[in-house]
């Protein structure tokens, strides 16, 4: 027996169950789905029959509870949450309510909503720190507060910190050794 032939999948007895099964021409001959799973699936017990096998690939109505269909859910953001929705977000973007607040309300991206706010002609600008918190921050900074205490405390994101350290003249502290898994 060559190589090609131990690795087919093909053995003597496969070949012998093919031919006793009722229904099923020669091993040369046409196959369903159902039937080659005696051949190419592990032996372990399907919870299906054949017959139930055919049934399940063919499309159609699966209101027998068999799947339920996907529902298509538009990309969109806009589409997606309705105009009145958007209209009460536009007004709340420009009364001053941050992007990061309204996308975390709705469960969606930043970017997301950004985009979609930008769309609505809101001009959308980062947070701007003032001088004084600047100052704080860059001496709470030196004193030993890491980044992600100032994060907090602040209620700002990563790059607003970074950049007012920047922008006192903080001399930044190495970042610590990632773990490695």
């Amino acid at each position: 027996m060559t190589d090609r032939q131990r690795h087919s999948g093909f053995t003597a007895e496969r070949r012998r169950r093919m031919r006793e099964r009722p229904g099923i021409s020669a091993i040369t001959g046409p196959f369903r789905e159902a039937d080659l799973t005696d051949l190419y699936s592990n032996p372990l017990e399907l919870p299906f029959t054949p017959v139930e096998l055919r049934n399940l690939a063919v499309p159609g109505d699966r209101s027998e509870g068999l799947s339920s269909p996907n529902m298509y859910r538009c990309h969109e953001l806009s589409k997606r949450l309705g105009s009145v929705k958007v209209e009460e977000l536009v007004h709340r973007a420009r009364a001053g309510e941050s992007v990061r607040s309204l996308a975390r309300e709705l469960d969606v991206a930043n970017s997301a909503l950004t985009r979609m706010l930008r769309e609505e002609g809101v001009a959308i600008s980062k947070r701007k720190v003032s001088d004084d918190d600047a100052a704080a921050m860059a001496r709470e900074y030196e004193a030993g507060a890491t980044m992600a205490e100032l994060e907090k405390e602040y209620g700002l994101s990563h790059g607003a910190v970074l950049r007012a350290l920047h922008r006192c003249g903080a001399e930044m502290r190495a970042s610590a050794p990632r773990r490695k898994n």
